[in-house]
């Protein structure tokens, strides 16, 4: 179900009922859809009517008793599609409390959230209702700092933890008002803004840097907005959001879906995610195993200004529920680490420290991939293209070229309106502002950029598809110290046969 009020019904109403809710991404289509649906066990399925369409593609692919128990909600924006043999939700007249309620505990599972799937099929996280709440009641107090009359805009999937808690729980717990958009739309955010009266909204930071590419206006100025929090934005963006947009409070946190570890930005410091406490632990990492770092069998911690991967500890006040599929969560889990009998989930994400304990995020452990001996940061990189005149986005990726070790850099990028590719001036903005190792060597022009429904750039179709050139996607391929220039079929050949290395 999209962002509408009946989602937040239906959530509140089975966790009355002790049922454990799994939220669908309304994006899943096909095998997708089929894998979220077997993979989380679904036996009772509410469908919004926005999404029939979708769940009638897969229908004869799931279970009957799956299909039979399942109720679909009408959307009252459009007209629901026939659905012949479908029943078709009633809500209740009862206001009183089913039995069920009373004998509910904290420590029992809520939900079923679904991590993002940019770099693989998403998995199943656990969430307990504890944490369903707690997470609310800290945000909506530390980052918010929520009063009477505040109101929140959230245009995020609520499927998706960014909506569910950064918004959703926070105004729950602390009384909030909570004003839902259907999606994020760069366009009419700031009429939603005003229209709502909003004081705060929660973010992703692909959504802010679409905020600050927009052109100036009016309402740039003119809303009520004192708090902004979410995750992922980056410093240059961080800077400019601020500034135009006269937003006095920015809180940047850093959480993950299934993590036990989160972090919390409530010093202003631009581009940091918090500092590491509550037993957190930067781990070293070895690119050339893929491994972790060991010296005499233990891990090895990070100092100021180094790079490692976040571990938080798996312990009584901060454990590790995992996901659905049992070997999935053994996965995560790093055991003996640092000495005997300690456990510590593997966030997989990277980030540097300075000297002040402050975390500044490098980028995920699948994004980054290694080129001539060196780790390239996909992020840094990323920033950098969006920099440069004339690109609006950028996602940047490793592609495996013929003869060649590790995988070469390759960014797809969109272009601003009339702006066109200029290789010359792109490799002189890259030339000063990255090492030679970090700059890609090819570039795909496309006319939009896929994101997943919580607004991350996806990137596994386009590591699939390499830098093979596709009709209305010129790639631009660079030589040297020369500038970028077309990839013509004769070049690719000579690429793909090793005649020539990138």
């Amino acid at each position: 179900m999209e962002n509408r009020p009946e989602f937040v019904w239906h959530y509140l109403a089975t966790a009355k009922l002790g049922v454990a809710v799994a939220l669908v991404n309304t994006r899943a289509r096909g095998d997708g859809l089929a894998h979220a649906l077997a993979v989380c066990g679904a036996s009772h399925m509410v469908v919004g009517s926005e999404c029939l369409p979708a769940f009638l593609a897969v229908r004869d692919r799931l279970a009957g008793e799956l299909v039979d128990r399942c109720l679909v909600d009408e959307d009252e924006e459009g007209p629901a599609p026939d659905a012949p043999g479908l029943a078709r939700f009633e809500p209740g007249a009862t206001s009183t409390n089913p039995p069920e309620t009373s004998r509910q505990a904290l420590s029992d599972t809520g939900a079923y959230v679904f991590t993002s799937g940019t770099t693989g099929l998403p998995k199943a996280a656990i969430m307990s209702y504890q944490r369903l709440t707690t997470t609310g009641r800290v945000i909506g107090a530390l980052a918010w700092r929520l009063e009477r009359g505040d109101v929140i805009y959230n245009c995020l999937p609520l499927f998706h933890s960014n909506g569910l808690l950064i918004a959703l729980s926070s105004t729950l717990a602390h009384g909030g008002t909570l004003a839902l958009a259907r999606r994020f739309s760069a366009g009419g955010f700031w009429r939603d803004i005003d229209r709502f009266g909003a004081t705060g909204f929660n973010y992703i930071g692909e959504m802010c840097r679409y905020l600050v590419n927009r052109p100036t206006s009016d309402r740039d100025r003119g809303h009520r907005v004192r708090v902004i929090v979410g995750q992922g934005l980056q410093a240059d963006v961080w800077t400019e959001l601020r500034e135009r947009f006269a937003i006095p409070r920015i809180v940047e946190l850093y959480a993950s879906t299934e993590g036990n570890i989160a972090t919390m930005n409530l010093s202003g410091e631009v581009g940091s995610v918090g500092k590491l406490r509550f037993g957190g632990k930067l781990a070293k990492w070895d690119f050339e195993r893929g491994d972790f770092v060991y010296e005499h069998g233990r891990l090895v911690e990070c100092g100021p200004g180094e790079t490692g991967i976040l571990l938080g500890p798996i312990r009584k006040r901060t454990p590790f529920a995992g996901y659905r599929d049992t070997q999935a969560t053994r996965a995560k889990v790093v055991t003996d680490g640092f000495r005997d009998g300690d456990a510590f989930y593997n966030t997989g994400d990277m980030f540097r420290m300075d000297n002040r304990r402050n975390l500044f995020f490098v980028d995920r452990l699948g994004d980054t991939f290694r080129y001539k001996g060196e780790n390239v940061s996909t992020t840094e990189v990323q920033e950098q293209l969006a920099r440069a005149p004339g690109i609006a986005e950028a996602s940047v990726y490793g592609v495996e070229v013929p003869g060649v070790e590790g995988r070469a850099g390759m960014a797809a990028v969109v272009l601003e309106d009339g702006a066109r590719f200029d290789g010359e001036a792109l490799a002189a903005h890259l030339d000063t502002a990255l090492p030679s190792y970090a700059r890609p060597i090819f570039v795909r022009v496309r006319p939009s950029l896929e994101t997943t429904a919580s607004l991350k750039l996806s990137k596994l179709g386009l590591q699939r598809e390499g830098f093979t050139p596709r009709d209305g996607e010129p790639v631009y391929v660079r030589e040297g110290r020369r500038g970028y220039e077309e990839l013509t079929p004769a070049r690719y050949d000579a690429i793909i046969r090793s005649e020539a290395s990138a």
